[in-house]
Parts: C-alpha cells; structure tokens; sequence
C-alpha cells in the first residue's frame, strides 16, 4: 500500500520493521503503463490474419493489372507486356512465400521471419505495380485513359493494403511504393489539377481507412488473446508481501 500525507493516523502504532515493509511494498508497485502490448498468442493470430487475407490482396493487383493492360492500355501491347512481366514475376515470389506458410513448410515454424520476408517481397510487387504508372502513361496517351489508368491503379492500391490490414508494415508494403508512383505520375501528366488532388486526397482517405482496420483487428486480438504472464516485479512484491506478513505474525 503506498504511503499517503493525507492520513497520517493510518501510521500510527506502527513498529519500525512494519513501516519498512509498507515503504517497500511501495516502491515495488509497477509504473503504470500506457498501451499494452500484445500477446505472442495475438501477434500469431494477426500473422494467420495477414497470410490468409493476403491472398486476396495479391489477387486483387493481379486482376487490375490484367484489366490495365487489356483495356486502358491496349494501344500499348509492349509496354503493358513489359509491365505485366514486371508485376507477375514478382507476384509470383510473394505468393510463394505465402503458400509455403500456409501449406505448413519449413518456414512456417518460424512466423515472424517469414513475415519479414512477406514484407520485402510484398514491397517489390508495389514498385512494380507502380512503375506501370510511368510505363503506361506516355505524352501521347488521351486524358481520359490517363484518368482511368491512374484511378483503377489508386483503387487497387487502397484495396491491397486494406487487405493486409493485420500488419501495418505489410499494409505500408503494399501501399506506401505503388501510391508514390501513381501520384508522381499524376503530378507529372496533369500538374496541379484537381484530379491531382483527387488522387492526393482518396490515398489520404484510403490510409486512414487502413489504420482504422489495423487498429481494429489488433483490438480484436488482444482481446481474444490476452496477455496471461505477470510481470516480474509483480511477483517479487507479492512475495515480499507474503515475507512481511510472516515476519510480522512470527514477532
């Protein structure tokens, strides 16, 4: 119990040995603390969460840049070949890493390496994703397919790190390369027009939208599994308490 100026009588008739351990048990009372962090048990969950919702993540990038190719930049067959080699070579590594983990390989033993490695090879599918936004976007390109390119790709962008919500790094991946292109790109082919900052401004909205999941889904986890170890401190002063307790039913 800590010690208080305002009751001052609360001490009183008090020995010396019992005042020593009313201040001891004091001092030992943890600090308190603010975010709590989570559970090994709920990290795991959240690493389940990201390689499972990961896939259609990937699916989702996949499946646009199939419809860029086809449609917008169908004038383009070289340079959306060029783009699709880019993006399916490095989707193919990512998936990779995804169905060994969930087939149960070897690197499935070790979660949080393989999330590391998810994260890198996550990232290069972003970059590649968003160099198409400078391959396919030259002068001669009309207006209208610019636009439609550079918002099928912001959509996509936003839908792929939505869907790797459970690990914000991962999200950021996802996110964070591909986005930096397709607004460089929009900048450099409209300038500061509104679509510019349409295109600003549905990244802002698509980030925020992401944290608010991330949050979310580590809410749920920790509330699903909780931490159960005590701190170390809590058990020294429990076990000094129990020490002063007998010491002072032995005097």
């Amino acid at each position: 119990m800590p010690i208080s100026n305002s009751s001052p009588t609360a001490l009183n008739g008090k020995t010396v040995q019992e005042l020593q351990a009313i201040a001891a048990t004091a001092s030992m009372a943890p600090p308190p603390r603010g975010k709590v962090a989570l559970s090994r048990s709920a990290r795991l969950h959240l690493i389940d969460q990201l390689s499972r919702w990961g896939g259609s993540g990937l699916a989702l990038l996949a499946g646009a840049s199939i419809f860029i190719a086809m449609v917008p930049a169908r004038d383009m067959p070289i340079r959306a070949s060029v783009w699709a080699v880019m993006i399916f070579a490095s989707l193919y590594l990512c998936r990779r890493y995804r169905k060994e983990f969930r087939r149960g390989d070897k690197i499935a033993s070790r979660p949080f390496r393989w999330r590391a490695y998810y994260v890198s090879t996550l990232a290069v599918v972003s970059a590649a994703f968003g160099a198409g936004a400078f391959l396919l976007l030259p002068d001669s390109v009309p207006p209208v397919a610019a636009m439609q390119t550079l918002a099928l790709m912001t959509a996509a962008i936003v839908g792929a790190a939505a869907f790797h919500a459970a690990h914000r790094m991962s999200a950021v991946a996802a996110g964070l390369p591909a986005f930096v292109a397709t607004a460089g790109a929009a900048a450099a082919t409209f300038g500061a027009s509104l679509f510019t900052f349409a295109v600003l401004a549905a990244g802002a909205a698509g980030a925020a939208f992401v944290i608010a999941v991330s949050i979310e889904s580590e809410k749920r986890a920790a509330a699903r599994f909780p931490r159960t170890a005590h701190a170390r401190r809590e058990i020294e002063r429990a076990a000094y308490s129990d020490r002063a307790e007998a010491e002072r039913a032995a005097s």
